[in-house]
């Protein structure tokens, strides 16, 4: 970092889908024109978003990241770490979902983006923690962290959603997922798809849950009791309008601390693969972010 920082720090992701440095430079020049001094940095490892975030000087008052849900999880994890002395998070959407920026109401636009932050225009998010590890919006276990584990990076980038969609048919007709066994507030419930969530859209603009937004206190869990292929596919219709809880294979409640456990099941968290893991899943801190 310079000797004397830019109050507000521009971090992106040159291989997260949709990537534009042209839409970068359009960001930087809008906050320039209104009296906002930026810089901006590109990142060159996965991970690394991490260490920038809980390593920036104080100066540093608004954290901008370019990328998807996976870069954004980066910049909260460093967020966190860094105590009380913590930035404004705000994103310029790019990714292949980017769940957060819909949930958020963000404008794609690098102007209008731009014209937010002068605003000052924050609310509080609401994470939840997996063990030690925070979320901005969701940590699940079973079919759906199959299709995660089974999309790799250069197959994401070439076909986008496309690749979840063709990984999930594919496992869906295979029919070898396996149960998850969910400890919820003492109550023991066993499924195949167990999603501890912190906001309202998950997959893009898809409401899994009418009861919760990543600005308002509380974890939901979402569970789906079988992943035959006909259950699936009612399972994403009924995603489609927003009303998943309308299937009786379908349970949506409050909850305040999750386990997860099973033989072989896989996690992912925030779109991203996660090692499995027995660690206690619950609300975590909060964090200002611009919408």
């Amino acid at each position: 970092m310079p000797h004397d920082p830019a109050p507000i720090l521009i971090v992106a992701n040159p291989v997260a889908g949709h990537f534009s440095h042209r839409r970068l430079m359009r960001l930087a020049e809008h906050l320039d024109r209104l009296g906002l001094r930026s810089e901006l940095r590109l990142t060159r490892h996965s991970g690394e978003l991490v260490d920038i975030a809980a390593a920036l000087p104080p100066s540093v008052r608004t954290l901008v990241v370019g990328g998807g849900d996976g870069s954004i999880n980066e910049a909260i994890t460093g967020i966190v770490r860094r105590g009380d002395d913590r930035p404004a998070l705000s994103i310029l959407p790019f990714g292949t979902a980017n769940v957060l920026a819909h949930e958020l109401g963000l404008p794609f636009s690098p102007e209008k983006l731009a014209e937010r932050i002068a605003a000052d225009r924050k609310a509080p998010l609401y994470l939840g923690t997996a063990g030690e590890r925070p979320f901005a919006l969701m940590v699940s276990a079973g079919f759906d962290a199959d299709i995660v584990h089974a999309v790799d990076g250069p197959f994401k980038r070439r076909w986008g959603k496309l690749a979840y969609g063709w990984r999930g048919l594919t496992l869906a007709l295979a029919q070898g997922g396996r149960d998850v066994t969910v400890t919820a507030d003492g109550e023991t419930i066993r499924c195949r798809i167990a999603v501890v969530t912190t906001a309202r859209f998950y997959g893009g603009p898809l409401a899994i849950t009418r009861h919760t937004h990543a600005t308002a206190p509380g974890l939901r869990l979402v569970t789906l009791a079988d992943d035959r292929p006909m259950t699936l596919l009612r399972a994403a219709a009924a995603l489609a309008i927003g009303r998943l809880d309308r299937l009786a294979a379908v349970q949506d409640r409050a909850v305040t601390e999750v386990r997860f456990s099973g033989d072989g099941i896989r996690m992912q968290i925030d779109g991203d693969r996660m090692e499995a893991t027995d660690a206690v899943v619950h609300a975590g801190r909060t964090i200002e972010v611009v919408v």
